[in-house]
C-alpha cells in the first residue's frame, strides 16, 4: 500500500511540475515580446487635418484701402484648410510713407522698411502699398511686397497663393498622392550630400581647366548656407576619367563656329545616369545624395544639343536635364576654338554651368518654379542665395511632409503589427514610437500657432524617430520563425512526455477519490 501510495505522489508531482511550472514557463519563454503602444492615438490620426498658421502684415496710407485688400485677401482664404493667415492692419505713417514714395528704388525702399520693421522673422510676410511703382505689384527677395493702391488687391492676392505661400504644393504636402513638386524633390531628411562630378571619358583628347573648389564653395556653398536652418549639408567634388558614354548622336548641319553640332535624344540620357551611378561615389554618406555632374564632350563628338521627342532642339544657355531624386547633368562642350589648338584645353565657363546646377538644386531642394502672374513683377534673383519668402514657404513644406510621412509611417507599422503577430516589439523600438507620436502631436500645435520654426524641428525629431522605428532590424527578428513552425518543433519533444502523464492522470483521480486502482483477479 505505502509504495502505491510513494508511486501515485511520485506522478502527482510530474503532473504539477510539468502543467503549473514547465507548461507556463515554455509558454511564457516562446511569446513575443511586445512593449505597450499608442494604438489609439495612432489610429486618430489625421493627416489631411494638418494646415500652418502665418502672419501677415498688410500695411497701407490709409483705412480705405487697408480694409480694401485685406478683404480680398480673407475672403480668398477663408475656405483654404491649408493656410490660415493672421492678418494684422498697419496705417503706414506719414515720415515712413515719404520714405517709401522718395526712395530711389524699391530695394531702398525695402531698407527703409526694414528700418521700421522686423523683415528676419520666419513666418512674416509685409504687404506695403507704395505709389510710385512701375507695375501694380513689385515682389522682392525679401519678405516684402508693394502695392500701388486697392486696384491692385486682385493681383496681390494672386501672388499671395501662387507665389508666396504655394497653397497648391502644401496641399501635394500633406497628401497621400504626390504631385509634380513632391516627385521631384528628395524625400525629407536631416541632411544631403551634394557631390559634384565632373566627367572627363577622354583625358587624353583634351584637358578641362574646371576649378571645382571654388565652384563648390562659392557656389553650392553659398546656396546651402541659406537653408542651414532647414538640413545639413556636406559638400563634395570629384573627378571620373574614362567614362565614355554613347549617346548615338546625329550629325546636324548649321552656321555655328563648328558647322554642325550633335544631336541627343532626350529619352537617351537616362541611360547616361545609370552610366554614372556605376562609377559615381554616390554612397559615401548615410545621407541622402544630390548628384551634380559636368560631362565633358570630347572634342570629336562636340558640341552636343538635347533634342526633344518632337525632334525639337532644346533651347537652353548649355544642355543640361535633370533626374528627380537623384540630381541634374550638365552636357559641356569645348569651343572650335580650343580643339584648333596643339594642347586642347576646355576652360568651361564656371558662371554658366554652375547657373545651371544652381537650377537643379533648387528644384531637388523643393523651390517650386514661379509661373507668370500679369501685372505682378518678381525681383531677379542677383545671387545663388535662395529668397527669404522660399525659405519659409520650404518650411511649411517639409514640416506638412514630414508630420503626414510619420502619421502614414506609424499607421503602416500598426497595421503590420496587427496582420503578423510575431514581430517583435523590444523597448528601443517601443520609445521611438511612442516619440515619434508625442512629437507628432507638439508639430501639429506648433504649426497651428504659426510658431514655424520650432514645429519644422519637432515634425523633424517625430519623421526620423517613425523611419527608425519602421526600419528597425529587431523587426525582423522571428519572422523567419512563424507559429507553425513553433508548434511544429515543439509539439514531437513534448507529446511523448505528455501521453504518460495524460494517461496517469486518470489513476491519480481515482487515487484520490480513494477508489481502487486495479481490479483484483478472481480465481
Amino acid at each position: 500500500m505505502g509504495t502505491e501510495s510513494n508511486r501515485m505522489w511520485a506522478s502527482a508531482a510530474f503532473v504539477g511540475v510539468l502543467i503549473v511550472i514547465g507548461m507556463p514557463l515554455w509558454w511564457k519563454t516562446t511569446e513575443v515580446y511586445r512593449v505597450s503602444l499608442p494604438y489609439d492615438k495612432i489610429s486618430s490620426f489625421n493627416t489631411e487635418a494638418h494646415y500652418v498658421t502665418t502672419q501677415l502684415n498688410v500695411l497701407a496710407n490709409d483705412e480705405r484701402t487697408a480694409s480694401e485688400i485685406i478683404g480680398l485677401i480673407e475672403k480668398t482664404f477663408e475656405d483654404a484648410d491649408i493656410i490660415k493667415l493672421k492678418i494684422k492692419k498697419i496705417i503706414l505713417s506719414e515720415e515712413l510713407q515719404s520714405k517709401l514714395e522718395t526712395a530711389a528704388s524699391e530695394h531702398r525702399s525695402v531698407e527703409e522698411l526694414a528700418n521700421a520693421f522686423d523683415l528676419e522673422q520666419h513666418n512674416t510676410f509685409y504687404v506695403v502699398q507704395k505709389k510710385s511703382l512701375l507695375q501694380d505689384v513689385w515682389l522682392a527677395n525679401e519678405r516684402v511686397m508693394f502695392y500701388s493702391d486697392d486696384k491692385s488687391s486682385s493681383i496681390v492676392v494672386e501672388v499671395l497663393k501662387q507665389w508666396i505661400y504655394q497653397t497648391s504644393v502644401l496641399l501635394g504636402a500633406r497628401s497621400e498622392k504626390a504631385d509634380a513638386a513632391r516627385q521631384t524633390r528628395f524625400p525629407p531628411s536631416n541632411g544631403y550630400h551634394v557631390v559634384l562630378s565632373i566627367v572627363q571619358p577622354r583625358p587624353d583628347a583634351i584637358r578641362v581647366d574646371f576649378p571645382t573648389k571654388e565652384a563648390v564653395e562659392d557656389y553650392i556653398g553659398t546656396f546651402v548656407d541659406e537653408l542651414s536652418v532647414l538640413h545639413n549639408f556636406t559638400l563634395k567634388s570629384q573627378w571620373l576619367y574614362l567614362l565614355d558614354f554613347d549617346f548615338q548622336a546625329t550629325e546636324v548641319k548649321d552656321k555655328t563656329e563648328w558647322g554642325r553640332h550633335y544631336a541627343v535624344a532626350q529619352d537617351r540620357l537616362s541611360l547616361l545616369l545609370t552610366k554614372l551611378e556605376e562609377r559615381a561615389a554616390t554612397q559615401v554618406s548615410e545621407l541622402s545624395t544630390i548628384n551634380l555632374a559636368l560631362y565633358a564632350t570630347p572634342c570629336e563628338k562636340a558640341p552636343l544639343a538635347i533634342y526633344d521627342s518632337s525632334d525639337r532642339m532644346i533651347s537652353a544657355p548649355v544642355p543640361a536635364f535633370m533626374s528627380p531624386k537623384w540630381g541634374g547633368v550638365v552636357l559641356g562642350s569645348p569651343s572650335a576654338a580650343d580643339c584648333n589648338d596643339e594642347v586642347p584645353t576646355w576652360q568651361p565657363n564656371i558662371r554658366t554651368i554652375m547657373g545651371a546646377f544652381i537650377s537643379h538644386l533648387r528644384k531637388l531642394i523643393g523651390i517650386v518654379d514661379n509661373e507668370y502672374i500679369d501685372g505682378a513683377f518678381l525681383e531677379p534673383l542677383k545671387s545663388v542665395v535662395p529668397r527669404k519668402w522660399e525659405i519659409d514657404n520650404l518650411l511649411r513644406i517639409r514640416t506638412l511632409e514630414q508630420l503626414t510621412s510619420a502619421e502614414r509611417t506609424l499607421q503602416s507599422l500598426a497595421q503590420l503589427l496587427g496582420e503578423i503577430s510575431n514581430i517583435v516589439i523590444n523597448d528601443e523600438v517601443g520609445a521611438l514610437i511612442n516619440s515619434a507620436v508625442e512629437n507628432i502631436r507638439v508639430a501639429s500645435h506648433l504649426l497651428g500657432e504659426g510658431k514655424l520654426l520650432e514645429a519644422y524641428e519637432t515634425s523633424l525629431i517625430a519623421f526620423l524617430a517613425a523611419e527608425s522605428a519602421f526600419m528597425e532590424p529587431s523587426l525582423l527578428s522571428l519572422l523567419y520563425f512563424p507559429d507553425d513552425q513553433k508548434y511544429a518543433i515543439y509539439i514531437p519533444l513534448f507529446l511523448p512526455i505528455m501521453f504518460p502523464v495524460v494517461l496517469s492522470l486518470k489513476h491519480l483521480i481515482l487515487w484520490m477519490r480513494g477508489k481502487p486502482i486495479h481490479k483484483e483477479k478472481t480465481e
